[in-house]
């Protein structure tokens, strides 16, 4: 049985450097209110250009591409697509759309993961939409001189939908405390949402869904606004080392 404990995110168990950041964080969210209400026209042209950066930089990440003509057309919703490609990419505009349109009534939980994967997979009519992997999986590198090895091993497929159930709760105990900094809560979650490896395909995608939904539910709404998606395709060799360095190793 998978357990998942967050309380060594209590304040009094963070370095202090950790703590700073995220409430200079948070103090910017509280800036960025007052500059929606003077700014307006900038605001809506930048949820614009984010959303089509967020669509095209997140399926970039998985080899899945298009141009940048077809990637504009694709989040507009002025034309269907035309290849495989284009239908994970429409996947991925769709439930993008349902988190910025409605977050407040998502939860957490296994109704709403499920939902996203039914979503993202929805134009190529796979028939592992919207359910856990049936067999386990491996997550594999290849180093410099081709060979292939096992760079960790995910949660077996039958205790899959343990180990999330797990998962849930835990965010849900760990949420729910004062004390845990539920910025910091949201990489945690999302590390263990990636060591399960819940899906055959397509966790990447939902585990970056997953961050803009959770951030979303802790008030911070940048994601609207600003890619992070793109920083992520940007930085990720980097971003991978740190979130491995300040959390805990994969499992």
């Amino acid at each position: 049985m998978h357990k998942y404990d967050y309380s060594f995110l209590e304040n009094g168990l963070l370095p202090a450097e950790l703590v700073n950041i995220s409430f200079s964080i948070s103090s910017l969210k509280t800036a960025a209110e007052f500059r929606k209400a003077d700014y307006a026209t900038i605001f809506t042209e930048l949820e614009n250009v984010a959303k089509i950066q967020s669509v095209k930089s997140s399926n970039e990440m998985e080899g899945i591409v298009t141009s940048d003509e077809r990637i504009a057309q694709i989040v507009s919703q002025n034309s269907r697509p035309l290849n495989h490609n284009e239908q994970e990419i429409s996947g991925y505009r769709d439930v993008l759309n349902a988190i910025h349109a409605n977050f407040q009534n998502l939860k957490f939980n296994e109704e709403t993961i499920l939902s996203f994967h039914k979503t993202l997979m929805s134009y190529t009519n796979s028939e592992f939409a919207g359910i856990y992997k049936k067999d386990d999986n491996l997550i594999l590198e290849i180093d410099s001189l081709g060979n292939r090895k096992i760079r960790f091993a995910p949660v077996y497929a039958s205790e899959t939908k343990k180990a999330m159930k797990q998962l849930f709760l835990a965010y849900m105990e760990a949420s729910s405390n004062s004390n845990i900094n539920q910025l910091l809560l949201i990489p945690c979650v999302i590390l263990d949402f990636l060591c399960i490896h819940p899906f055959k395909d397509g966790n990447g995608r939902i585990s970056r869904l997953l961050s803009l939904l959770l951030l979303y539910k802790n008030g911070f709404d940048v994601g609207k606004f600003i890619s992070f998606e793109e920083q992520i395709n940007k930085n990720k060799n980097e971003a991978s080392s740190i979130c491995v360095v300040a959390f805990r190793q994969p499992c």
